[in-house]
Formats: C-alpha cells, structure tokens, sequence
C-alpha cells in the first residue's frame, strides 16, 4: 500500500506541474496577445488534466487493481528513485527481522489491546519426589525453556500463524549497545543474534526476550498476538505472558469493497465532471502545490542535518517507532460474532498450550509439580468464566459495546 500511495502522490505531483505550466503559458500568451483566447484554451486542456488523473485513479488503479478479487501485492508499482526503494526494503526488513525497537510506555507497538495478562512463580529448585524421597532437578537455562515453548506454540495448527523469539528494547537504550546499532547515524540491526537473544533472558537486562506467536484471521482482519517471557534467580522461576487483540478496520475504510468497475460511459462522464468542477481550484492551487513538493527533499535534508549535529554531540536520540498505522483506523465494533469467538479461541487455546508445554518441560527437568499444578488451576478457573462478548481477564472486554470490569483506569486498548 505504501507503494500505491508513493505512486499518487507522484501522478499528483504531475498533474500540478501541467496545471502549473499550462497556468503560466496561458496568462503569459493571453497579456502579450490581449486576448482572452488563451485563457480558455488553458481552462480546457485543464478540464482534461484534472479529469484525466481522476479517471486514472478510478479506473486504472481502483476499479482494475484495487477491488475485491483483483488486488495484488506484486503490482504494486516500483518507484524511480532508489532512495525511495532502500527505504522499503529496509521497512520490509524491520517488519520481518526479531529485534523491535520501541519509543514510548508498550513494548508491543502495532498488537493492539492488552486483553490477558497473567503470571506464574515456581520453585524450580524443589526436586519431585520418588519412592519417598526427594530428587534433584535438572537444571536448564531460560533459553532452554523459551526453545521449548516455541516449539509448542509452533505446533499449533492454525492456518496463519507466525511464532519465534523477539528482543525489545527501547529507543532511547539502542545506541548503548553496538550490536544493535552500528552506527549511530543509522538505522538500529533488523535482526539480533543468538547472543543477544540469550542476554536478553537476563533479570533487569534492557534489551529483553520474548518467544512471540501472532494468530492472524480473517485475512488479517484480526490479529491475536501473544508474548511470553522467563526469568530465572537463584531457583525462582517466574513464567509471564500478554495476549494483545488488533480489532478489524473500521468500516469506512473497507469501502472499497462495496465498488465495482463501472460502464465506460459513465467512467467517462464522471471524470470529466470532476475536470469541469475542480479544474479551477486546482489551476489556482497547482503552484502552491509544486512549489511544497520541491522544498520537501530540502527540509528533509535539513532535518537529517540537525538531527546528526545533535546526536555527534551527545544528544540522547530515541531510535524507536512510533505507534504503527495498523492500530490508528481500528474499530472495537465486530462485523459478526465469528470474529469475537475466533478471538476467544485464539487466546484461550494459546494460554492452554503455553501451561501445557510448561507443564511438560518441567515435569521432563524432574522439578516438584505442586505449586505449579496450583496456579495452573488458578488460571484454568479464569479461562472458563470467558464468553465471546467480554473477557473477564484483567480489565479489558472484546466484543460488541465492550464493557470491562477491571480497573477503570485502564478500560480498554487506546
């Protein structure tokens, strides 16, 4: 989508230097010949100006490319300039790559709503009991355990399902640390080793590791995500994981859904209308227009200057992304009950497979089931009070006219 709009954005940028052009060689002609004869003839070729890029946007791009059943990711069009493809492909490498950088409070930017949020604390230095005596546990690391519990969540069979380990960290903490940014004058790594993975198992460390599973349905319409982290300290193991929700879009942004390619006539007539209506404004306005579309590379570069000048000499920079686009044109008001209940299904059976494989990890390490076999019962009481149209966990409720019953401070995904 990125690339459709860099592509309008260019077919804009076109129209207004016609408009500009034929705007000055109209007036100039029209007071060196005193005559308003060039005057309409820039006010026509105009009209077909404007309509022509209307009709190019509803019918070459909307009507042919964009409607249910006819969009495709790979014709997208290219850009000519190759700053502008770096970029992407850097973006694309961000999105797919495991170490996310964030700015602000939430680690998890572009998940949506926290919905659960739950913990667990076990004495992993207690051995279980055989014959009437005690036995040592097998010792294991916290990447052991966050190997085994990705290994889990990856066996479940869902048809759009992306699992593996993450490292967060904020912003402000990249530049500390060269690994994750080489270069402070550059963008943070896409991706963090092996290594850092396992530094960021560490209590208080931060930069931090989570084993991450999304649950995508309804052609990504909605998207569950879960994110569980292990810490260990001097026998204490303590296991905690989120479950966020990112709602579908909001109707108004599905509208073209309900379009459909229209008769050629009428694709015709309805272009030059836009022509005949807005040629005026937009003569008036084109210059304008122009004029800012050539001093944006300069501001730009402006601020890029400021922003090296400041960060040579010790200005704390904050690398992190801002709040992702995903999240802004969301809409808690469900299409169906099928996307509330398919929501439900996918945090209720994530949890059971994240104690499920807990569970087994430690019963294979020998350690003393007990206290885990409590809490876990703790936790299955609270998953069976759930319904599609609120979720009892914490504070925030899923479905039609959510209402939720936790703390009113943080009543709902924002």
């Amino acid at each position: 989508m990125t690339r459709w709009a860099l592509a309008a954005l260019r077919r804009r940028a076109q129209r207004d230097l016609v408009l500009t052009c034929l705007l000055a060689a109209g007036v100039a002609v029209a007071i060196g010949a005193a005559t308003l004869v060039p005057i309409a003839v820039m006010a026509v070729l105009a009209v077909f100006a404007v309509a022509y890029e209307r009709w190019v946007r509803d019918v070459k791009v909307i009507a042919r490319q964009m409607l249910r059943g006819r969009f495709r990711v790979h014709d997208a069009p290219a850009s000519l300039s190759q700053r502008i493809e770096k970029r992407l492909a850097m973006v694309g490498q961000q999105q797919n790559g495991n170490l996310i950088v964030f700015r602000g409070r939430s680690p998890f930017v572009g998940s949506g709503g926290e919905v659960v949020d739950d913990h667990l604390v076990v004495n992993v230095a207690l051995g279980r009991k055989k014959d009437g005596k005690r036995q040592p546990p097998i010792p294991f690391s916290t990447s052991d355990l966050h190997e085994a519990l990705e290994a889990a969540l990856k066996s479940m069979e869902f048809r759009d399902i992306r699992v593996g380990q993450r490292l967060y960290v904020n912003g402000e903490h990249v530049a500390s640390d060269p690994r994750l940014l080489p270069h402070k004058l550059g963008p943070p790594v896409t991706d963090a080793s092996a290594g850092l993975l396992r530094d960021g198992c560490s209590p208080g460390s931060e930069a931090r590791t989570y084993v991450c599973a999304e649950i995508g349905g309804w052609k990504g319409q909605l998207v569950v995500s879960l994110f569980t982290r292990a810490v260990q300290s001097r026998g204490s193991l303590q296991v905690e994981w989120m479950f966020h929700i990112l709602p579908p879009l909001n109707t108004n942004f599905l509208l073209v859904d309900r379009l459909y390619e229209q008769p050629v006539l009428w694709q015709i007539s309805k272009a030059l209308a836009t022509g005949v209506v807005g040629f005026a404004p937009a003569l008036v306005s084109a210059p304008v227009m122009l004029a800012r579309y050539a001093t944006l590379p300069f501001i730009e570069m402006a601020h890029e200057l400021e922003q090296s000048y400041r960060i040579r000499r010790g200005y704390v920079f904050n690398y992190g992304s801002r709040r992702s686009i995903r999240e802004a044109p969301i809409s808690y008001r469900r299409p169906h009950d099928f996307v509330a209940g398919d929501a439900l299904t996918f945090v209720v059976l994530g949890q059971h497979t994240l104690l499920r494989a807990l569970g087994r990890f430690l019963k294979v390490h020998k350690v003393d089931m007990k206290q885990f076999a409590s809490q876990e019962q703790t936790i299955i009481n609270k998953v069976n009070k759930y319904n599609v149209d609120k979720i009892n966990a914490q504070n925030v409720a899923v479905g039609n006219k959510p209402r939720a019953s936790g703390d009113k401070k943080k009543s709902g995904p924002h």
